[in-house]
C-alpha cells in the first residue's frame, strides 16, 4: 500500500502523457514555417538575380532573354522542381521606355506555385539604371 501512495516518477508520466502531445502541433507549425521561409528565400534570390541580369545587358530585348535564362538556370540550381519552374511567372515594370534608358528603374516581380503546399510564392526586386548608360 505504501508503494502505491508514493508519487515518485509521477512528473515524468505527466510530461509524457500531457506535454508531448501538445508539442506535436508546434513541430508541425515550425516545419511548415521553415518550408515557406525557404521558398521565399529562393524566390527573392531569383528576383534579385533576374533583374541584375536585365540591367547588365545591352538592350531591352537581350535583357529579357538573359534575365529569363538566368532565372531558369538559378531555379534549377536552387532545387526547384520542373513543375515549379513551369509555374514561374515573371513581370517587368519600367519607369521609362526603353527600360534601359538613363536613370530608369526596373522592377521584376516573380512568382511560382510551391509543389508541396500549393501556395503562390511571390517576390519583387528593383534595380536602377546608371545615369551614364
Amino acid at each position: 500500500m505504501k508503494k502505491l501512495r508514493d508519487e515518485s516518477g509521477s512528473a515524468v508520466v505527466e510530461f509524457v502523457a500531457l506535454a508531448i502531445p501538445l508539442f506535436i502541433p508546434i513541430f508541425i507549425y515550425l516545419n511548415s514555417f521553415a518550408s515557406v521561409s525557404g521558398n521565399e528565400a529562393v524566390i527573392r534570390i531569383l528576383a534579385r538575380e533576374g533583374v541584375r541580369a536585365y540591367v547588365a545587358s545591352d538592350n531591352d530585348y537581350a535583357g529579357r532573354a538573359v534575365s529569363e535564362q538566368a532565372i531558369s538556370l538559378i531555379a534549377k540550381n536552387l532545387g526547384l522542381s520542373s513543375n515549379e519552374i513551369d509555374s514561374l511567372t515573371v513581370s517587368y515594370q519600367c519607369s521609362r521606355l526603353p527600360c534601359l534608358s538613363a536613370n530608369s528603374r526596373i522592377r521584376l516581380t516573380i512568382s511560382y506555385i510551391d509543389a508541396q503546399s500549393r501556395r503562390v510564392i511571390e517576390a519583387s526586386a528593383q534595380e536602377n539604371v546608371s545615369p551614364w548608360k
